[in-house]
């Protein structure tokens, strides 16, 4: 386990209601820099924050405040959607969001949300299919704010209608329920999700393992990526660790189909790990 994974499990542990989303967010950028001071991170969101309490009255309704929040990200600090190269992993890392100013929904969201909380207004996470948001209440309805697009403020159809685009389904698989409030795991899931996909896609198998090792302490069923764990460390010549694995899956695991292949290659790892031992 290398400080970097430890330092994130000691993010990950206290109960999830207790998750700071955007320090998880920060913390997993050691996938690429692992000894990345986040000194210069922090000073800045805290120069965002007191810009935005600057322009944000405290007796200012909920209008006014989201429209200060947005002047100060999309105005003034120039925060964007990286929309010219959507699936670039730098969009998921949060200290080069900072850095550069731009993202994705996802991690532009975390962003909004956090210099939000610091100014007094709780927004939650919305991960519906295609695109992320985050929302809010008034006494009459839920409003939604859509970071990739300069903090427009939306109402609830009118974000079924952008998933439907999005996804390409039909309006009646467009379901109120995918604008329900995600949970801590889910978001920090979900970004992690991001990143699998695309050094998946780009056979960045280092890489790929880093995320996984994120991944698996915070799933409800850790069985299928412990098995894709092992794979990987086997692609990277790991073949003790990918022995490890493979056997806690086939000691775990109901699916007879699934235990018959792996059986068929763990003979084989077992004299690969004992060689490289």
């Amino acid at each position: 386990m290398t400080p970097a994974i430890d330092d994130y499990l000691k993010l990950v542990s206290p109960p999830e209601s207790q998750w700071d989303l955007f320090k998880i967010s920060l913390e997993t950028c050691r996938i690429i820099s692992p000894e990345i001071d986040f000194g210069w991170h922090y000073e800045y969101l805290a120069r965002l924050t007191a810009a935005a309490r600057d322009v944000c009255s405290p007796d200012g309704d909920l209008y006014s405040t989201i429209n200060g929040i947005n002047e100060v990200l999309f105005e003034s600090a120039r925060v964007s959607a990286n929309d010219v190269d959507y699936f670039a992993p730098e969009n998921s890392y949060m200290n080069l969001v900072l850095e550069t100013g731009k993202g994705i929904p996802i991690t532009l969201s975390l962003l909004y949300r956090e210099v939000a909380s610091r100014i007094g207004l709780r927004l939650e996470c919305v991960a519906m299919p295609g695109h992320f948001l985050l929302k809010t209440r008034t006494p009459s309805r839920e409003l939604f704010i859509d970071s990739f697009h300069r903090g427009q403020i939306c109402l609830a159809d009118e974000c079924l209608e952008l998933m439907q685009r999005i996804t390409q389904t039909e309006s009646d698989a467009a379901s109120p329920e995918f604008l329900k409030a995600a949970s801590n795991r889910a978001v920090i899931l979900r970004l992690l999700m991001n990143l699998k996909a695309i050094y998946r896609r780009n056979s960045a198998n280092r890489l790929l393992l880093e995320v996984v090792e994120r991944r698996i302490p915070i799933l409800d069923d850790p069985l299928p990526e412990i098995l894709e764990r092992g794979l990987l460390k086997i692609s990277l010549e790991d073949y003790p660790g990918a022995l490890a694995d493979l056997e806690s899956f086939l000691g775990s695991t109901q699916n007879a189909e699934m235990q018959e292949v792996v059986e068929k290659q763990i003979d084989r790892i077992r004299k690969l790990a004992s060689s490289k031992g």
